[in-house]
């Protein structure tokens, strides 16, 4: 376990610096977009909006979290002097890609999340003094910021696998892989449907005619099977998919050290 903590201390001290550029970039947008809303609310007579922090933060969550997830294994990889280096730390395999997963699945949210209530903490009293706006401080514990978290956990588990499957342009390529694979999906679903409605109304209904035919009655049989579809469907994409895609990254960073690394 020590060992482990060593590891993350590890990935910290090599990033601290462009983490600490990061956060206080992430500061200033926060104040300059409070100071902005303020100076509008101050002068144009409208009303105060509440909301910039919580709107904010899906954004830097997601977008900022999946590229960093993306760039993760990028020099320990596919670099050679990084990979010699990383397959010599006094570590298994599965505490180094473990390490890493772990920062950017979890430690990354929480850090970004106190850096946002701190950034309130700190950019309210100041719209208050010179503004006389009401404090309103950003505010994690809703049911949307939960949901967020569960959609991040999913997303980042893609891109994580993305990160140690492409040796360049990770998150550009997992973005066009997972756009070609939603089109495939799409085309076989919508094919999918036209037979379900070929079989009811007879082969002579146009493919996306089906997306305005839809009938309640068709349907009635499968209404009592819904409810354990949606809870099976939750666990396909909130625990199944994520844990596929971690276990493929991992034997994915194996199979790059015992051949590339070597």
């Amino acid at each position: 376990m020590n060992r482990f903590g060593l590891l993350i201390n590890r990935e910290v001290q090599t990033s601290k610096r462009d983490l600490s550029i990061y956060a206080a970039t992430l500061f200033l947008i926060l104040f300059v977009f409070e100071t902005i809303q303020s100076f509008v609310t101050q002068y144009s007579y409208s009303g105060y909006s509440s909301a910039v922090y919580a709107g904010l933060f899906p954004n830097f969550l997601f977008f900022g979290g999946l590229i960093i997830t993306s760039m993760a294994f990028a020099e320990d990889m596919f670099s050679k002097n990084g990979q010699q280096e990383w397959l010599m730390l006094p570590a298994t395999s599965l505490e180094k890609f473990l390490a890493k997963g772990v920062l950017t699945a979890f430690v990354y949210p929480v850090a970004l999340i106190a850096v946002f209530f701190l950034s309130s903490v700190i950019t309210e009293p100041i719209q208050l003094l010179f503004f006389g706006n009401p404090v309103t401080l950003f505010n994690p514990f809703t049911r949307a910021m939960a949901s967020q978290l569960a959609l991040y956990w999913v997303w980042h588990s893609i891109f994580l696998l993305g990160s140690t499957y492409f040796h360049k342009g990770h998150f550009f390529k997992t973005v066009l892989s997972l756009g070609v694979i939603g089109i495939a999906l799409g085309v076989l679903g919508l094919l999918f449907v036209k037979i379900v409605f070929s079989i009811k109304y007879g082969s002579s209904l146009r493919t996306f005619d089906v997306i305005f035919s839809f009938d309640s009655l068709l349907f009635q049989p499968a209404r009592g099977a819904a409810g354990a579809f949606r809870v099976f469907s939750k666990v396909l994409y909130f625990v199944v998919l994520p844990l596929f895609c971690w276990v493929t990254a991992f034997f994915r960073v194996e199979e790059v050290q015992a051949t590339d690394a070597v």
